[in-house]
């Protein structure tokens, strides 16, 4: 029978290593490594740019729909 080993990837290791410091020093905070990423990138010169929010999937059904049809679609 065939059986693949995994492959050891020193890179992959890094990045996972690099993953679990930075959940240490931000306790799990997604919200809090985030802003301090972008606070980061900003005092290196970067440009943050925020792409405009899409709608969410139901408002937009429903808003193609006449009056009627909506009206009577459960939420």
């Amino acid at each position: 029978m065939n059986t693949t080993q995994p492959r050891h990837e020193p890179i992959v290791d890094e990045i996972h290593a690099a993953r679990e410091r930075l959940a240490e020093l931000y306790h799990n905070n997604l919200l809090a490594y985030s802003q301090a990423a972008e606070s980061h990138c900003r005092a290196l010169g970067f440009r943050i740019v925020e792409s405009p929010r899409r709608q969410p999937v139901q408002e937009t059904l429903n808003s193609q729909r006449s009056p009627d049809e909506a009206e009577h679609t459960p939420r």
